[in-house]
Formats: structure tokens, C-alpha cells, sequence
């Protein structure tokens, strides 16, 4: 019994922040021996104890004594659950706006997947803006700011950065998406064009041309690249946490080929924001992402009936996009290294 509760020692790690090994306890440890003030203290951070303390000086940057495997094992499940929490929240709340919405919304005598490709931008919208106001309220009650938790700092902003970053992201999406298009269709890549095409039938083109240009990008960022790659960088080395954070934005967005292509700018976007300390480039970087689909959204609101005759484009003028797209992110890339890297580095 007693090699049964040894082996399983380490579960309580998960229940308890105050909880050290047997190894790490020195003598001045024991609670007989507390002062005053050290008990009153350890009742405060008890009873305050809410979540996980940024201040706790014991993570993977810290550590100045190598990790147990229960040590490990642990701080990976509390750091990620701590980081993901605003990504927890947005996904809850825009799931309960998407619920919520379909009896309110006079659409019942229409299937749910009628009501969805009709009403789900609304809803996400709502969620959106939900998402951020309980981000602010949390971020406030903690003693902090929501742009200090986010990293969306407002000035010394440089304008040129900006623009930089916009088409920047453009560039890259031409590339990436005619690559993706003249790759032969097989495997994953099968479905690429079939899944454009159905994404610009399904959808309120005005309202998609809002989320897609401002409301995605300003929102994933702050939770991905704001919050959650700001907890993980707090405790762990700089690869790590930038790796976790884009595999888990990529693996939201569904399908195995979005899965690649979100990686691919999750990765770009983030270190970006690693470079700058600052995610408001990311957000533009982000826009700049979805622009030409945005191009592609606004065209059709101008001219509707060009969804009903949408042709495939042609070999050569992919070729030619996706040549513009790389040239473009290769010469920005060139003069960013060259204007604000190499001074830095």
C-alpha cells in the first residue's frame, strides 16, 4: 500500500500549488516553525489562490535544480491549462452565443446547419465582443490591464511597421494558397479548392468581410499570441512555448489543410510578436493573412452574381499570384532584417 501511494504521490501536484516533493522541503519549512506573518501569508495565498500566481518563482525558466518526471508532467498540465483559459473562455461563449441564438433568431422551422450557414456570423460576432469584455473584467479584477495581459500596447506604434506587416501577410497568403492550389490533388490536398469555393457560398458576405478583416484577427491574437503565448513565455523557454501555442491555434482550425496553412502563419505571426513585444503587429500581420480573401469577399458583394459563375483560376495565373505573393513577403522580409533586426541583433 504504502509503494502505491509513493508511486501516485505526484497526483498531488494538481491540486495543490503548495505542494513540494520530499526532496525539495528543507527544515525551515515546517509550518510549526512559521513566524506570524509567513502563517498569515500562507493563509492569504490560500484563500486567493484562484489560479496560477505569475509570480510563482517555480516553472522551467526558473528551475536551478533539474525537474523530477512528476515535476515535469505536472507543470506542463498547470501551465497549459492556465495558458489556455482565455482560449476556453471564447470558444464557451461563442459555442453558448451559437445555441443560445437558434431559438431567438425565428429559425427553428430550419435545420441547425440551415441556421448556421445564415446566422453563424452574427453569432460569432457576439461572442467576439463577449470574449473581450470578460478578458477586460478579468484582467482588471487581477490588478492588471487587458492590454498589459494582451501585449496590445498603443504607442511608440511605427506606422511603417504597420503597413510592413499588413502586406507582408497578404504576400504570404498568395504564396501559400497558390502552392496549395498547384500541388496535385491528392491526399489532404484534394478538398483545397473544393473548401474555398464552399466557404464563399455559405456566408453573409458583409458580415463575413468584417470577421475576416478585423474581428478574427484582433481576437485570435489576443488570445493566442496575447495571452496565451504571454503565460507560456513567463515560465517556459522561448521554442517551447512558441511551438505549444501554434500547434494548438493550427489545430483549431478543423480541417487537415487548414491545420498546415494555420501553422505555417501561426508561426510567422508569432514571432513576430516575440520579436516586437507587441501583437499588434501580429494583428495586421493577421489581416493581412485573410486580405486577398477579403479582396475576393468584397467583389462578390459588388457583384453578387459572380458566386453563381465562379470559374477555376487558370494554371498560369496562379503561377503568376502566388510569384507576386512571394516576391512581395521576400522584399519586406529583406527590408524589415535589414531596417530593425540587424540594428537590434
Amino acid at each position: 500500500m504504502g509503494k502505491i501511494q509513493k508511486r501516485f504521490e505526484w497526483l498531488k501536484y494538481l491540486f495543490d500549488d503548495d505542494y513540494q516533493v520530499e526532496e525539495n522541503i528543507s527544515d525551515t519549512d515546517d509550518p510549526a516553525t512559521d513566524t506570524t506573518e509567513e502563517k498569515i501569508n500562507r493563509s492569504k495565498k490560500k484563500k486567493e489562490r484562484k489560479g496560477i500566481d505569475d509570480d510563482d518563482p517555480i516553472s522551467f525558466r526558473t528551475a536551478t535544480e533539474p525537474l523530477t518526471f512528476q515535476q515535469i508532467v505536472y507543470y506542463i498540465i498547470r501551465d497549459l491549462l492556465y495558458a489556455s483559459g482565455p482560449m476556453f473562455s471564447y470558444i464557451g461563449i461563442t459555442l453558448l452565443c451559437i445555441i443560445i441564438g437558434y431559438p431567438l433568431s425565428g429559425m427553428m422551422r430550419y435545420s441547425f446547419s440551415e441556421y448556421l450557414a445564415d446566422r453563424s456570423n452574427i453569432m460569432i460576432a457576439i461572442g467576439v465582443v463577449l470574449t473581450l469584455r470578460r478578458l477586460h473584467k478579468k484582467s482588471k479584477k487581477n490588478g492588471s490591464t487587458f492590454f498589459e495581459d494582451a501585449s496590445l500596447y498603443r504607442t511608440n506604434i511605427q506606422i511603417k511597421k504597420i503597413f510592413m506587416s499588413l502586406f507582408f501577410g497578404a504576400g504570404c497568403a498568395l504564396f501559400l494558397s497558390s502552392a496549395l492550389t498547384l500541388i496535385p490533388k491528392v491526399w489532404i490536398f484534394g478538398t483545397y479548392n473544393e473548401n474555398v469555393n464552399s466557404i464563399y457560398q455559405r456566408y453573409d458576405i458583409l458580415l463575413t468581410i468584417i470577421e475576416s478583416a478585423v474581428l478574427t484577427p484582433l481576437v485570435e491574437e489576443i488570445i493566442f499570441r496575447g495571452y496565451m503565448l504571454n503565460r507560456l513565455l513567463r515560465r517556459w523557454p522561448d521554442l517551447p512555448a512558441l511551438i505549444v501555442t501554434t500547434v494548438i491555434f493550427s489545430c483549431m482550425h478543423g480541417s487537415s489543410i487548414w491545420i498546415m496553412y494555420a501553422f505555417v502563419m501561426g508561426w510567422i505571426i508569432g514571432k513576430i510578436s516575440m520579436i516586437e513585444g507587441n501583437i499588434l503587429y501580429g494583428i495586421f500581420l493577421h489581416a493581412g493573412f485573410n486580405f486577398p480573401s477579403v479582396i475576393q469577399w468584397f467583389i462578390y458583394l459588388v457583384n453578387p452574381a459572380l458566386l453563381k459563375t465562379q470559374r477555376a483560376t487558370d494554371v498560369f495565373e496562379t503561377i503568376i499570384l502566388g510569384l507576386l505573393g512571394l516576391i512581395t513577403s521576400v522584399l519586406i522580409y529583406l527590408i524589415y532584417r535589414r531596417s530593425y533586426l540587424e540594428k537590434n541583433f
